[in-house]
C-alpha cells in the first residue's frame, strides 16, 4: 500500500508546473492533468468539510438551544425573596 502512496506522490509532483522543464514532452500531459485533477479533489473536499462543519455548528446551535428550553429553571421572583418567606433555611 504504501508503494502506491508513495507513487502517487511522485506522480502528483512531477506533474507540478515547476517540473515542466524536466519532464519529458510524452509524460507532460497526463501527469498535468493528475496534478490539477488532485487539487480539483482537495479544493472539493475542502468545501465539502467547510459544509460539514456549517451544518455541524448550526446542529450543536440548535440543541443547545432545546436543552436550554428543556433545562430552563423560573427564576424567583425579586417580591418572594425581599419578604423572606422563611425557605432560607
Amino acid at each position: 500500500m504504501w508503494r502506491s502512496v508513495y507513487m502517487a506522490a511522485i506522480a502528483y509532483a512531477c506533474g507540478a508546473p515547476g517540473w515542466d522543464g524536466y519532464r519529458p514532452a510524452a509524460l507532460d500531459r497526463p501527469l498535468q492533468a493528475f496534478y490539477q485533477q488532485v487539487n480539483r479533489a482537495a479544493g472539493q473536499g475542502h468545501a465539502l468539510l467547510v459544509a460539514a462543519n456549517a451544518a455541524r455548528s448550526a446542529y450543536v446551535k440548535a440543541y443547545l438551544a432545546r436543552a436550554e428550553k428543556q433545562l430552563h429553571v423560573p427564576k424567583e421572583e425579586p417580591a418572594a425573596v425581599a419578604a423572606g418567606d422563611g425557605s432560607e433555611h
